[in-house]
């Protein structure tokens, strides 16, 4: 499913209750990868339908490490492709991927990158926010993650 700027836009300020109809909705829940993958269409690995046995298998991936994980095309930020509206961005230590994996640890988050900006679910104010840059994304990180080494990972949605 492709994700245009409207459709990213329309989408800043909403909490994942405005996004989510299968009522995984918690805010004590980390709903980054939850945000990209309803944006995106994404369904790979646990889903927030998995949840409840009434939705079960179906909605929206949950999981930053299994949509990184099961990506086909991915890897460090630098060696992106060319077009990037639409990419996700992912931000996590870089010692937490290795050969090409990411593991499962608390401290990453996913956003989608377009027009040099990044939407993303922010986790603290709970809701759909919009950085102004890449950097800007990347120096948020920086300062809320443990790490000298906190870096910018790239993936194309399925």
């Amino acid at each position: 499913m492709s994700t245009s700027l409207t459709d990213l836009q329309g989408y800043v300020g909403k909490s994942i209750s405005d996004i989510c109809s299968n009522g995984f909705t918690s805010n004590a829940q980390n709903h980054c990868a939850h945000f990209v993958s309803h944006a995106h269409g994404i369904d790979l690995g646990l889903r927030c339908g998995d949840m409840t046995f009434k939705t079960k298998h179906t909605g929206a991936s949950i999981r930053c490490d299994e949509i990184y994980n099961r990506l086909t095309l991915k890897g460090v930020w630098e060696d992106r492709p060319a077009i990037s509206d639409g990419l996700l961005i992912f931000v996590i230590s870089a010692g937490n991927i290795m050969n090409n994996r990411m593991n499962g640890v608390p401290q990453k988050h996913v956003g989608i990158h377009f027009g040099g900006m990044v939407y993303n679910f922010s986790n603290g104010q709970h809701k759909v926010v919009v950085d102004p840059s890449v950097e800007a994304f990347h120096h948020k990180f920086k300062h809320q993650y443990a790490g000298g080494d906190i870096a910018l990972y790239y993936g194309v949605a399925p």
